[in-house]
């Protein structure tokens, strides 16, 4: 038989489940209000809430190091803007988009910068280039990555 919870989780281990659920979620929902432009995006919305889930499920994942989530979606912004100047003039949209993800890779690999969910960033910004989201989702990274950082003492790993 599957057994589907683990019947000798702590009373504390509940608490943590539940306050940095909530930590990311009031902090997310509040970024959301306060940017409005990224709300309106929906790619971006996955990008930054798979990143409130590394940075607050798995505090001491090195994905979830502030300098990885900072500069790994500025890069990934960047390298979206610099494909999306180039579709459809000089290659179709496959060729833009696979491009964008080799260089997205390769660049957060080669700088220590590795964190998942960026790609969906430079994804985003191959396709639709809006210089606005981009600052939108850099102020809820920063934000969340800043909250992380000084909360960091009292977050568990949850998984």
């Amino acid at each position: 038989m599957v057994q589907i919870f683990n019947r000798r989780i702590k009373k504390e281990t509940i608490i943590h489940y539940g306050a940095q659920s909530v930590l990311a979620g009031v902090i997310f929902f509040l970024g959301l209000k306060l940017l409005p432009f990224l709300a309106k995006e929906f790619v971006l919305v996955a990008a930054a809430g798979s990143t409130a889930f590394i940075i607050f499920a798995k505090p001491s994942s090195r994905f979830a190091d502030p300098r990885r989530v900072i500069g790994s979606h500025f890069i990934c912004g960047i390298i979206g803007f610099l494909f999306y100047s180039g579709y459809p003039v000089y290659y179709s949209f496959e060729v833009a988009v696979s491009l964008t993800l080799i260089m997205a890779i390769l660049i957060m690999v080669s700088f220590y910068l590795e964190h998942p969910p960026a790609a969906g960033t430079a994804l985003f910004f191959v396709i639709d280039a809006q210089i606005m989201a981009f600052i939108s989702l850099l102020l809820l990274v920063n934000i969340m990555a800043l909250i992380s950082y000084v909360l960091h003492p009292y977050l568990y790993d949850l998984a």
